[in-house]
């Protein structure tokens, strides 16, 4: 009788806990962990002992790419506007920006690219998956092409724009080619 409680109650729990994200599993082998994008590969991870239980935790993830021109209301390509893909975690807007914190400036700079002479960019970021991912729109150039709104766009990506191999976590790629058109002030 005690034996089936306590396999119960450890059903219970595991249940629980992979409503909440949380896996389990004996890990009786060496596993290399995956490297990150600019660190150097860990060192191999020592095995859980016989018996005992490792747990585990991720969230899944997804490269977005979108890219493409920034064009005015004429259809003309505008140069030097910065384009930013805001990944969901980050809460900036064109009017919100406090461009003199570090992390804000730090992100600016890996997410965002800047049209050249004919409206093109592209622009990278790693997220949670999501089927709509944000863009901010800044001209940056003052008035040397002209003065444009600042603006926001929300791209709409769908399966058809995913491809790459699914690996653990890692859910693949989504890639969206979009032409933004932008206002005069």
């Amino acid at each position: 009788m005690k034996i089936r409680f306590l396999k119960l109650k450890d059903w219970l729990l595991m249940s629980v806990m992979g409503m909440f994200g949380l896996t389990s599993c004996h890990c009786h082998k060496q596993v290399a962990q995956e490297p990150v994008a600019g660190d150097e590969p860990d060192s191999i991870e020592q095995p859980a002992p016989r018996g005992e239980m490792a747990l585990m935790y991720g969230v899944p993830t997804m490269d977005f790419v979108v890219k493409g021109r920034v064009i005015n209301e004429q259809g003309k390509p505008v140069k030097g506007m910065q384009v930013i893909l805001v990944n969901q975690t980050v809460d900036i807007a064109p009017d919100r920006m406090d461009l003199d914190n570090p992390y804000v400036q730090d992100y600016i700079e890996r997410s965002s690219d800047t049209t050249d002479a004919q409206g093109v960019f592209e622009c990278h970021v790693k997220d949670v998956p999501v089927d709509v991912q944000r863009v901010i729109v800044r001209d940056i150039d003052g008035n040397k092409n002209g003065s444009y709104e600042d603006q926001m766009v929300d791209i709409l990506f769908t399966e058809a724009d995913q491809s790459g191999e699914r690996k653990g976590w890692y859910m693949g790629q989504r890639t969206k080619d979009v032409d933004i058109t932008v206002s005069k002030k």
